[in-house]
């Protein structure tokens, strides 16, 4: 079941991504969304 829900949050963010959403600043801009309060993301995680 955790295989399934990792490859649907890659495809998720992979997604979001692709209709410009930034988590975090890069080369594009700012990080343009905010997250929930207590949550923070990192670029460890992150895949292209």
């Amino acid at each position: 079941m955790a295989e399934k829900e990792a490859k649907a949050r890659i495809k998720i963010n992979k997604l979001l991504k692709e209709a410009g959403w930034r988590f975090i600043a890069d080369n594009n801009g700012t990080a343009n969304i905010v997250m929930e309060s207590g949550v923070s993301i990192t670029t460890e995680y992150m895949t292209d």
